[in-house]
């Protein structure tokens, strides 16, 4: 995109005029201006399938458009492909002055969405001509027609007017975000709401299971539509039923291939999130817990690391008051860990305490005497002058920054390995606590480990977050053993 004034668009419209309507139309406006921008059938034009033009038309199809519809399915089928088309046909064909909204969690969902509503546009040199390309938005000048995708902050979605909007992974957007966007309807004659989504671990407060209880008890209600494509009811069946895979997952075997629904069976990942990422099954996991006291307890050992091991340290830092940890693990594919301290506030009402840096950076210069230690990892935020201090002592500092992508890796490959019994650790108690009292927190942008609550009484998982990290860089570094020398003062 060229920064600055933006140049003269073609402003005469489409020439095409279908005698179709509905879905029917859409689907071939798809397949005449639309060519999907990657995956399977990249550059291609989009041929909607049955039941995509069967989503769609749940709304187009109907006498009276709705002003809800809530589409339920799980990971994997294509949604912010078919959501963006979508925009783009109401972008060209919406009338005067149509506005798109397609609202996403965060900004980097925002981002994806965007992205392939442009690059649609970029394939056809008939939609490309007629667009103005903009960092958030498209826009079609001669009918002040407009497509934006703005992430679900109630503040930033006051006062819209659009003819069509989406809630983008409506399983875990703020119930305040779906408020503020269907309040906003009611300026015009034709404008829907869709939320779209996979189920999310929040089963009590949900803004997608709650418009699926409605249109349950209000059938004949024709202000909302509901569509889902889900193994409800066969939460029996094992999660490998092949069965219940085709039930929920229209794309299976088309753009959706088997060998990556096989690559996430558990153990891979818990049961309970296969069953809602995959299947749209409403499983219940109440305690959310990382892993079972059991499976912990089976990977103890009673043995700590020995001396001049080759080993990682994980640093997880507070910034005041609160829990400090550090734990060393073994560098293997199936390392082991154990507690190398912890600091914590001693008494609650002690609000004098602070965590002693000092003391900090000392043991790390300590484990560098006793062990070979390979890398310091530790989350920046905040702790950037310790690290660099360590860091101009020579020893080997490695950041590991929080981001979802990585959070979401690491803790998965932490899950599968402690499951299948490919690490160990030492059976020290506080890092027992600390496992068990993580829970898993997962949303748009992925998983990641998290305390029940946020009260400051709430037990710690300070360890636990230590443990991911170290997994992560310990197995990596059996694998690259030559990239970097370990560090020892041992004489």
């Amino acid at each position: 995109m060229k920064a600055g004034p933006k140049g003269a668009v073609d402003e005469s419209p489409l020439s095409w005029r279908p005698r179709s309507a509905g879905s029917v139309r859409f689907a071939r406006f798809c397949q005449r201006y639309i060519r999907v921008p990657s995956g399977t059938g990249a550059l291609s034009p989009m041929r909607l399938r049955g039941w995509q033009r069967e989503l769609v038309g749940s709304v187009l199809d109907v006498p009276v458009q709705p002003r809800t519809a809530g589409w339920m399915l799980p990971r994997g089928q294509g949604k912010s492909s078919l959501m963006a088309a979508w925009g783009v046909y109401e972008l060209f064909l919406g009338g005067e002055a149509a506005v798109i909204d397609i609202v996403a969690v965060d900004e980097r969902q925002a981002g994806i969405v965007f992205g392939i509503a442009r690059r649609m546009c970029e394939l056809h040199p008939d939609l490309a001509s007629r667009v103005q390309f903009f960092k958030d938005k498209l826009v079609i000048p001669s009918r002040n027609a407009e497509l934006v995708v703005l992430p679900a902050e109630p503040k930033r979605l006051e006062g819209l007017n659009y003819s069509l909007a989406v809630l983008d992974e409506a399983g875990v957007a703020s119930r305040d975000s779906y408020e503020v966007l269907t309040a906003a309807q009611g300026k015009r004659v034709r404008s829907t709401l869709v939320c779209i989504g996979t189920p999310g671990p929040n089963l009590d407060d949900q803004v997608l299971l709650d418009l699926r209880n409605s249109a349950a008890e209000h059938p004949d209600d024709p202000s909302l539509v509901w569509r889902e494509y889900s193994a409800a009811g066969f939460e029996d069946h094992p999660v490998d039923c092949r069965h219940c895979w085709k039930l929920a997952n229209p794309a299976l075997g088309d753009f959706l291939h088997e060998d990556a629904m096989v690559a996430l069976l558990p153990p891979k990942i818990r049961e309970a999130t296969f069953r809602r990422a995959r299947l749209c099954q409403i499983a219940s996991d109440t305690e959310g817990k990382f892993l079972p006291a059991e499976v912990w307890a089976d990977l103890g050992t009673g043995v700590g690391v020995p001396d001049r091991a080759e080993i990682v340290i994980a640093l997880d830092g507070s910034f005041s008051d609160d829990t400090t940890a550090l734990l060393v693990g073994t560098v293997s594919p199936e390392p082991h860990f154990d507690v190398l301290a912890v600091w914590e506030r001693p008494h609650r009402k002690d609000t004098d305490y602070r965590v002693p840096v000092a003391d900090v950076e000392d043991t790390i210069r300590q484990a560098c005497r006793r062990w070979q230690v390979v890398e310091i990892i530790a989350d920046p935020f905040r702790w950037t002058r310790t690290l660099q201090a360590l860091e101009a002592e020579k020893l080997p500092v490695v950041e590991f920054p929080h981001s979802p992508a990585r959070l979401t890796a690491a803790t998965t490959d932490l899950y599968s390995a402690a499951v299948n019994g490919r690490m160990s650790h030492s059976g020290d108690p506080r890092l027992a606590a600390h496992v068990g009292a993580a829970v898993i927190v997962e949303d748009a942008r992925g998983l990641r480990l998290a305390k029940r609550s946020r009260s400051r009484t709430a037990p710690k998982i300070d360890l636990a977050a230590c443990l991911v990290m170290a997994h992560s860089r310990a197995t990596w570094r059996a694998t690259h053993r030559n990239r970097k020398r370990a560090r020892s003062f041992a004489s």
